[in-house]
């Protein structure tokens, strides 16, 4: 009975993906790859060219470190030839999607860039993929997907030959999923940032990097533009991620003497008022409640203010 309801909640989620109309698209995610406006039009040229598969970007337009990286990954010339000839790609800003990309967004779940979400000329998803950090996962994962290694591979055996999740070894995020999950894991846990190169910020390194400082900072439900003044006041404006309200608010940051960044921020619907430990990653950040390896990682940047 399970698998019968899973087939057609399939069904039905590919049938509402055909049913939207064309939408002009405000970002281009990937230069140099096929685009089509919607996913029914690249689902539509999919009829003539059946070996390919529809991939959904889901990119933020504004402050994700992730996303840009994941895009300069497949971007690179080495990575775009390969991925190029088996893609139709439909660009889906998270940060400013139109009317009918919400729709998709709410459809598959997806709160967290970069998403990248693969569709067979059925309209089913095949696999999906988070983060890409190098050159050398990128191409893998286009072999499982263009290969359709999907139709012969379990997740856990998959995963399994490719991939290490603990070790001294090599380190990704778990990248690929098997047909008929639910909902898309998108977000971000500790152990995808420790399987990096990262720097675990303390008290001192933060009072000196934070002030004056613009954080740009999601949670589960908004984008947040935090303002860090001097003498731990906090200005702060942001949008929800559905796009049905917007805040304004003020509050106040401060780091413990144990070296936690804490931010007190109640305003417009917005509860932003913990401690939690800091990462650096990059040119990116992330915080987390506690050293867990599977406890959630909210990220955040930093430009002058």
């Amino acid at each position: 009975m399970n698998s019968r309801a899973n087939l057609m909640r399939r069904c039905v989620t590919a049938l509402l993906l055909l049913a939207l109309a064309p939408a002009a698209q405000a970002f281009v995610f990937l230069n140099g790859y096929e685009e089509a406006p919607t996913v029914a039009a690249a689902l539509q040229r999919l009829k003539a060219r059946p070996e390919k598969h529809v991939l959904i970007y889901f990119g933020m337009s504004h402050f994700s470190e992730a996303d840009a990286e994941t895009r300069a990954v497949l971007t690179s010339d080495k990575v775009r030839d390969q991925w190029r000839p088996n893609y139709i790609v439909v660009n889906i800003d998270l940060y400013a999607p139109t009317k009918e990309e919400r729709e998709v967004i709410e459809q598959v779940r997806v709160s967290w860039a970069p998403v990248l979400l693969f569709l067979d000329r059925d309209g089913k998803r095949v696999a999906y993929a988070r983060r890409l950090y190098t050159e050398r996962d990128a191409l893998t994962l286009n072999d499982f997907v263009s290969r359709r290694e999907y139709t012969m591979s379990a997740f856990a055996k998959y995963a399994g030959q490719n991939f290490s999740y603990a070790g001294a070894g090599r380190m990704v995020s778990p990248v690929i999923v098997a047909t008929g999950v639910e909902r898309i894991d998108d977000r971000p846990r500790l152990r995808d940032v420790l399987a990096h190169q990262h720097e675990r910020l303390g008290g001192d390194a933060l009072r000196r990097l934070l002030p004056g400082k613009r954080m740009f900072k999601e949670n589960q439900d908004w984008f947040l533009e935090l303002d860090l003044k001097e003498g731990k006041q906090m200005l702060a404006t942001g949008k929800r991620k559905d796009g049905r309200g917007e805040m304004k608010g003020e509050g106040k940051w401060y780091v413990t003497r144990k070296g936690k960044l804490c931010l007190e921020l109640t305003a417009g619907g917005v509860d932003e008022n913990w401690c939690r430990h800091v990462f650096r990653v990059g040119e990116g950040y992330y915080v987390t409640k506690d050293l867990r390896p599977d406890r959630l990682a909210y990220r955040f940047s930093l430009e002058k203010s």
